[in-house]
């Protein structure tokens, strides 16, 4: 590539990351004003404005970065979480420590009366709700926990009497992907009930405002569908049967949503590669609206409700278009209410196309292709494969500035939805159980062999990704070694029992819910199959690898232990460290530099066609 193409490749990276990202949108209770996180000073702050419009109050600036937020119910303050602090802004001025502890804290949620925040706190090892009670003086100690020890509460909801609480968690030690909604008292003789999850994966229980119904997703079905449960465990689906999935998340920004009116119910539906804005009559599951609210094709989330229920309020995004907030309408045009967009961009890639193929023991995939301009049977390109986080997620469109940088220096962008990802049912989900590190990697090789046939290839492909997709992606080298030609490995794995003992729970857990536990004799050899370190004298690519050095998930002991096999091996490697990051890039600099360092290694060592 001509140094002139290379700088002006660079120049497209720096552009792209011009803008922070409005994100968590959280509505005041009188419908007028808007709350949301956007990056100020190297680090998420709280931003407030009219929703008509108006100037942008910055309510915080803490030295790390605010994690979640919520209204109180007077709409006169807010409390949010930075570092392993819960604290109050108000509106009118004022900050204050409610608690703190050094294991955490996340999801502070008002009491009804506005006299406690609920949070879920690690203090105990366990994730538990506590109820901080509002008061002069910040707790020396945390309140005893409304929730058991021995589960991990996912998300929850208070009922809106304030009395009890419904949660979400996995609650059978011998199968962790029963997923059961409890209901527990607030305060007074501890109770729990148990109302959906018996025999499948439930989630998102939300309370309806009569306070005796409960809108969720299950997967009973074999796809999670929108249904409405009672108190009594009685159970009524609400959207139609079909073979598509709820787009299914533990985050509890992604989760079905009454209106406030009681009348209907938001929710995402997973399409390959995206997900669309649903809604349906809870009464009877209708689509009274007509159509999807999403104005555009993309990856949809942070789906609330206005007071008055007459509109939602969302993030939207794509490979076309920025993450912004948007105002959708039952009925009526789309309002972006946020704009994010960098003032001077090339022209936006053509939309992927959605890709289906057969993995070779049978097993139907699907992933997105995007290709560069001019690719075609006489213009052949490289081609990158992607492998996304996870595992239990998806990948999904969106505004990703080095995929668009990718595209740009002319390569190809294949993404495969492994087994495993969700939005194909729950048979899909269960074929990567003891088989991480082996029949995914034989899917992202099954892919990258479909690309090789297509006229626009010319038969060079790199692998790359982040998280889960980064551990595959050292499978992938050590798999097929003779089919990549680079590697890019994004704070992934490499041993995976050594994982198991040094990450953190959640990861664990998640580890443990697929694979078992690495000290169970029969176990053990699948974890040392599915650990690339004990092969890396196979791997003959470059590999690049960028870790952050707080990540607490994949500790950066998985990519120090990988480079020093590289080394012994004598295998080209380089390494990008970020002293300030953990699981991923949080601030923007650090993003541009993780995608410069990337570009710059791709066209050194798979270098584009023109």
């Amino acid at each position: 590539m001509k140094s002139a193409r290379r700088a002006e490749i660079r120049d497209l990276v720096s552009r792209s990351f011009a803008n922070a990202r409005p994100h968590a949108p959280r509505v005041a209770p009188d419908g007028r004003r808007l709350a949301w996180l956007e990056e100020r000073g190297g680090t998420d702050a709280i931003l407030v404005r009219r929703i008509s419009g108006g100037p942008v109050q910055q309510l915080t600036a803490t030295i790390e970065p605010v994690t979640d937020l919520a209204w109180s119910p007077d709409g006169r303050a807010i409390a949010y979480l930075t570092g392993t602090s819960l604290r109050i802004a108000r509106l009118r001025g004022g900050d204050a420590l409610l608690a703190e502890h050094a294991a955490g804290l996340s999801q502070p949620r008002w009491s009804p009366d506005g006299k406690s925040v609920a949070v879920i706190s690690r203090a105990r090892g366990w994730g538990q709700i506590v109820l901080v009670p509002l008061g002069k003086e910040p707790l020396k100690q945390l309140p005893e926990a409304i929730t058991p020890s021995g589960v991990d509460v996912i998300s929850y909801d208070w009922h809106p009497s304030g009395e009890e609480v419904i949660w979400e968690a996995s609650r059978d030690e011998r199968d962790g992907n029963l997923v059961q909604l409890t209901i527990s008292r607030t305060s007074g003789e501890p109770m729990e009930r148990v109302v959906a999850g018996a025999d499948c994966w439930a989630t998102g229980g939300r309370w309806l405002p009569n306070g005796k119904d409960i809108i969720a997703a299950d997967d009973r079905s074999g796809f999670f569908h929108v249904v409405c449960l009672s108190v009594d465990g009685l159970r009524r689906e609400i959207d139609p049967v079909s073979a598509d999935d709820v787009l299914a998340s533990n985050a509890p920004d992604e989760v079905p949503v009454p209106s406030p009116d009681g009348l209907h119910v938001a929710f995402l539906r997973y399409e390959t590669g995206g997900c669309s804005v649903q809604v349906r009559r809870i009464a009877d599951g209708n689509d009274s609206v007509g159509h999807r609210l999403d104005p555009f094709p993309g990856n949809w989330s942070s789906l609330s409700w206005l007071p008055d229920s007459s509109s939602l309020l969302a993030t939207g995004q794509s490979e076309a278009e920025p993450e912004d907030i948007w105002v959708l309408p039952l009925h009526g045009a789309a309002r972006r209410i946020t704009d994010s967009a960098p003032l001077v961009l090339p022209t936006p890639p053509a939309p992927p196309v959605v890709v289906s193929l057969t993995a070779r023991d049978g097993l139907p995939l699907h992933g997105l292709l995007f290709l560069p301009r001019g690719a075609s049977a006489t213009t052949k390109v490289p081609t990158m494969v992607n492998g996304h986080g996870g595992p239990t997620w998806q990948f999904l469109r969106s505004w990703d500035p080095l995929v668009r940088s990718i595209l740009e220096a002319g390569y190809a962008y294949l993404t495969i939805d492994f087994r495993g990802s969700t939005g194909y049912g729950r048979d899909f989900r269960y074929a990567l159980h003891d088989e991480w590190g082996h029949g995914d990697v034989h899917d992202l090789v099954d892919g990258a062999r479909w690309a090789e046939q297509q006229p626009w290839s010319d038969g060079r492909f790199g692998v790359i990704g982040g998280s889960y997709g980064g551990y595959l992606t050292l499978c992938a080298l050590v798999d097929e070694p003779e089919l990549w030609a680079v590697g890019v490995d994004r704070y992934g794995d490499s041993d995976l029992a050594m994982s198991y003992r040094l990450g953190d729970r959640p990861g664990r857990l998640d580890v443990e819910r697929q694979m078992g536990r690495p000290d169970d004799p029969e176990k053990a050899p699948l974890y040392r199959r599915a650990s690339p370190i004990f092969a890396t004298e196979k791997i003959q690519a470059p590999l690049l690898m960028l870790h952050g050095k707080k990540d607490k998930r994949v500790v950066p002991r998985m990519t120090e232990i990988m480079a020093r096999q590289m080394e012994i091996e004598g295998k080209h490697h380089e390494i990008v460290w970020f002293d300030n990051e953990g699981h991923g890039w949080e601030r923007r600099e650090n993003q541009r530099l993780a995608a410069e360092k990337t570009l710059d290694f791709l066209i050194a060592h798979l270098p584009p066609t023109a």
